[in-house]
């Protein structure tokens, strides 16, 4: 079975499991149709989304065409497959654009970018992952990270470090209950245990750093933003290929500074 696919069926089960008083069946079962999209990012047939969800094909094929008339849906043509329609992107965008995160965000991570060179990130945490929000590319990698809406786990980035690092111990291990530790390269962090030692150091430093444990040859640096409550809301980082030793620390620095100014800009004062 497909991750996606499982990830969706045992999301399905759960929601059936722990689905309070008000939920609508309906509702909830076009909402799944939807999660079906953003998590295989491919045109899909409504067979594929019936088996996924294990829900009739007749009823999946009524909830699709009812997106379809709405725009949320779109079919390619002379197929039976559908895709993501205009108006699930203007929904997104209502997000993006109503939000002084995502607006200031912007032009730290240009700053970013002209200050390091590197693609720069804005990121916050959903669930048990880092959720990408905003991306801005220097102009020869403009098309080598497409990250934007799309999600990376939480243990081997350093996004996911940051996000996490700052939340009480009991919410750490809620989010990383379901990780799956998998080894991608010699640096990769494969235990819960050295997880928690490792965001031990993110908050001594200030910032997060992915020493090349999801890709041979990439390091990426991150730091948290705050709100006016002094929450940690979201990360920003910069992360590429290259990066020597000696250039780790003011790297880090670097984005941790610029992570100031955004949390300053969004309502964060710090105590004196």
């Amino acid at each position: 079975m497909h991750m996606a696919e499982e990830q969706l069926t045992e999301k399905s089960k759960k929601a059936q499991k722990d689905a309070p008083y008000f939920m609508i069946q309906s509702v909830d079962r076009t909402l799944m149709i939807l999660q079906c999209f953003i998590l295989e990012r491919r045109p899909l047939g409504v067979s594929e989304v019936a088996r996924q969800l294990k829900l009739n094909k007749s009823v999946v094929h009524r909830l699709m065409l009812t997106l379809l008339t709405h725009g949320y849906l779109e079919q390619l043509k002379n197929t039976d497959k559908y895709m993501v329609g205009p108006k699930a992107f203007e929904l997104g965008s209502v997000f993006t654009n109503s939000t002084s995160l995502v607006d200031e965000g912007k032009k730290v991570l240009i700053e970013l970018v002209d200050r390091i060179g590197f693609t720069a990130h804005l990121a916050i945490l959903e669930n048990d992952s880092v959720l990408y929000l905003v991306n801005v590319e220097p102009d020869h990698l403009k098309y080598l990270f497409g990250a934007v809406g799309q999600r990376r786990p939480v243990y081997n980035t350093a996004l996911g470090k940051c996000l996490t690092a700052w939340l009480p111990e009991e919410r750490i291990r809620k989010v990383m209950e379901n990780c799956i530790f998998e080894k991608m390269t010699d640096n990769t962090i494969t235990s819960l245990e050295a997880f928690l030692e490792e965001l031990e150091r993110v908050r001594q430093l200030g910032f997060s750093v992915d020493n090349e444990e999801a890709s041979f040859g990439v390091r990426c640096f991150a730091a948290p933003i705050r709100n006016k409550d002094g929450d940690v809301v979201a990360a920003i980082s910069a992360s590429g290929y290259g990066v020597t030793e000696d250039k780790m620390n003011e790297f880090g620095i670097t984005v941790k500074n610029l992570a100031s100014q955004l949390s300053r800009r969004i309502g964060y004062f710090a105590n004196p």
